[in-house]
């Protein structure tokens, strides 16, 4: 199995993700080392928001549905290289896919950037829907709620609609030629063996030139979202509680 990330995305190309799935054990309320975590636990903060233990616990549940029906619960123990567990690596993309949220949700707010009525209620219709189909003892072991499931909804939404906001200056200006020099590429790059082409070789229609200038420019959009999500986070503290992150697995 390659290394990876295991977060499946919404929307945007940077990893502000919603539909994460597949979670070990993990209760609403524990005692860990002597500590003891319950729902409403601070487990990190980035810049004024506070993180919560049930924040956490949600992203787990998304997890779980995604992945441990395909997969099984084995998965999270799988090693990767350098002894890493995909549990460990799925852990530390929480954390960086929580931060990510907080930051562009508080620029969106500085921007006054906000969802829509009917974007909020379709947030809250599907987190009811979520909740609704969830068994009642990962309700319980989840802590899952539709307000909490529903934040999360609008916050990914909020986050869609910012990459738009932010990518609008985008250069969405692609000729044929470029796209069909860029196609030509990528051939000549995964072609093998005695049926290796020349990039004179490919054939191109105006389907695969279509489709690559789409490509093309949503690379433009992702390079410029990225840069100006790392100056953005360059104005953020984020504390974490190392204590419960490194106790926590999944």
């Amino acid at each position: 199995m390659q290394r990876k990330k295991w977060i499946s995305g919404l929307c945007i190309a940077m990893a502000v993700a919603l539909v994460f799935t597949g979670c070990g054990h993990k209760k609403s309320s524990k005692e860990e080392k002597g500590t003891t975590v319950s729902s409403g636990t601070v487990v990190m903060m980035v810049g004024d928001d506070q993180v919560r233990y049930s924040e956490v616990m949600a992203y787990c549940y998304f997890l779980k549905c995604q992945y441990e029906d395909s997969f099984g619960k084995e998965l999270w123990q799988y090693k990767l290289d350098d002894n890493e567990t995909i549990g460990d690596q799925a852990k530390q993309e929480i954390v960086n896919m929580i931060t990510q949220l907080k930051v562009i949700s508080d620029v969106a707010q500085q921007q006054e950037v906000s969802l829509s009525a009917d974007e909020q209620d379709e947030a809250l219709r599907q987190a009811e829907s979520l909740v609704q189909n969830a068994k009642a003892a990962d309700k319980k072991e989840y802590g899952l709620s539709v307000q909490k499931i529903s934040e999360i909804y609008q916050e990914n939404l909020l986050a869609e609609k910012m990459f738009y906001v932010a990518t609008d200056e985008a250069d969405t200006n692609v000729t044929d030629e470029e796209a069909s020099e860029a196609i030509r590429k990528e051939a000549a790059k995964t072609a093998s063996g005695s049926a290796l082409q020349t990039e004179e070789d490919i054939s191109i229609t105006q389907d695969m030139i279509d489709q690559q200038k789409e490509k093309i420019i949503r690379q433009r959009q992702s390079d410029m979202f990225v840069k100006k999500y790392n100056q953005w986070l360059r104005d953020k503290k984020v504390d974490i509680n190392q204590s419960f992150w490194n106790d926590f697995t999944l």
